[in-house]
């Protein structure tokens, strides 16, 4: 029995079968440059994509240095605003001090001015109850007063990081 391929050599003719090897040949070479093509072209894409995730990402990181570098200044604005605070409220101390003292020095010497014996002790008692009253005042006074300023740095401070969070929330 002759092989398939023989028995058609007779009446195709000899140089057809190299035709069509050389044919397939080139076909596969085809082939193989689309396909190198195609994953050129995914290359591409991917690169493309990860220069955009890149950006992304180094925008992202760059919006979050500047809100923690906005953070830090409103923190340290706030440090800054108590440590003063705290310097004026010690400051109203001395000073209430000082006129408690003087109150009660000025109270002292009505008393000892007055000639009259139960006089004197009425104008003593009321000085050194007006002088209590009034150092009393004063203490509260300071107090509410140191109160209020720290009140108002801690709404300063958290009205600037608001700010600083809807600056971030507005690059995001």
């Amino acid at each position: 029995m002759r092989a398939p391929l023989s028995l058609l050599m007779p009446r195709i003719g000899p140089g057809l079968p190299w035709a069509l090897a050389v044919l397939l040949a080139l076909l596969c070479a085809l082939q193989t440059v689309r396909l190198a093509q195609l994953q050129a072209s995914h290359a591409r894409q991917a690169l493309a994509q990860a220069r955009q995730a890149q950006q992304t990402t180094e925008t992202a990181a760059a919006a979050r240095l500047r809100h923690a570098a906005a953070q830090q200044e409103n923190t340290h604005d706030y440090t800054r605003k108590l440590a003063t605070l705290e310097a004026g409220r010690t400051a109203d101390a001395a000073r209430i001090a000082g006129l408690q003292h003087h109150i009660r020095a000025a109270a002292t010497r009505s008393a000892q001015l007055a000639g009259d014996a139960a006089a004197c002790r009425d104008l003593a008692d009321r000085h050194r109850r007006l002088a209590a009253l009034a150092g009393e005042g004063a203490g509260v006074v300071g107090e509410l007063v140191g109160l209020v300023e720290r009140r108002d740095a801690q709404v300063a401070a958290l009205k600037g990081q608001v700010q600083v969070d809807r600056q971030l929330l507005a690059t995001d």
